[in-house]
């Protein structure tokens, strides 16, 4: 007995047997088995590209041995992850070279927490795109690490002197002046100063201050005697 079934672009395919309803299904689950997801973590603007064998509902995040590990019940202010393309695993993996490689040649590499240019069984790992190449020459990991991982004084030089400059001084003065205005940041501002005022160290600070200032406003107010010096 045939039956209907509903593809996801709500055309419908008749099948006749029960092998072939299961062959249709496996190949529609596989054909979205795996993604392709971009990172953006807007206060050091730098993004993270990667590839994914699972759901984007999944607990999964990023696996950058750069970039700080975080859950999706802790993602950093800031952090905001879209998704790219779904499909194969093969596809997604294609797809994020080819991504990574377009990054690379043309000047944006440096923004990218990324080392490599994607999964290495879909990928020529030789000459340039091995993470370890460096002019043509082989290096001790050791040595390369301590020199070019972007842990090393090196590479927070960079980020230090990116961070001076114009361009990355006004994308930093909007995002924050744009999140200062969101309901989650007043919230979280609110609550903060709340606990804060709660502290020993606040509460004295208070009372100091608010001692000073009266002692100011009494100085500052007019009143006899105050010419008493000027008139003898």
């Amino acid at each position: 007995m045939a039956r209907e079934v509903p593809s996801r672009n709500a055309l419908c395919i008749t099948l006749c047997r029960e092998s072939d309803t299961t062959h249709f299904l496996r190949e529609y689950i596989m054909s979205k088995e795996a993604f392709v997801y971009r990172w953006y973590d807007a206060p050091n603007d730098m993004y993270y590209l990667g590839k994914h064998k699972g759901s984007p509902d999944d607990k999964y995040t990023h696996s950058s041995w750069v970039w700080p590990r975080f859950t999706k019940d802790n993602i950093p202010e800031g952090v905001t992850r879209e998704i790219i393309a779904k499909g194969t695993d093969e596809e997604m993996s294609i797809l994020e070279h080819k991504l990574l490689k377009f990054a690379k040649e043309n000047g944006n590499w440096d923004r990218y927490y990324n080392e490599s240019l994607g999964d290495p069984r879909y990928v020529d790992m030789s000459g340039e795109n091995n993470p370890m190449w460096k002019g043509g020459i082989s290096l001790d990991p050791v040595a390369y690490e301590k020199k070019y991982r972007r842990r090393s004084p090196e590479y927070h030089a960079h980020m230090t002197k990116h961070r001076q400059t114009p361009e990355y001084k006004a994308k930093k003065r909007a995002y924050d002046k744009a999140y200062d205005q969101t309901p989650e940041r007043k919230a979280k501002k609110r609550a903060y100063d709340e606990e804060r005022n709660q502290t020993p160290k606040r509460k004295a600070w208070r009372k100091r201050y608010d001692a000073e200032r009266y002692a100011r406003k009494k100085a500052e107010k007019p009143g006899a005697g105050t010419l008493d010096a000027f008139l003898k």
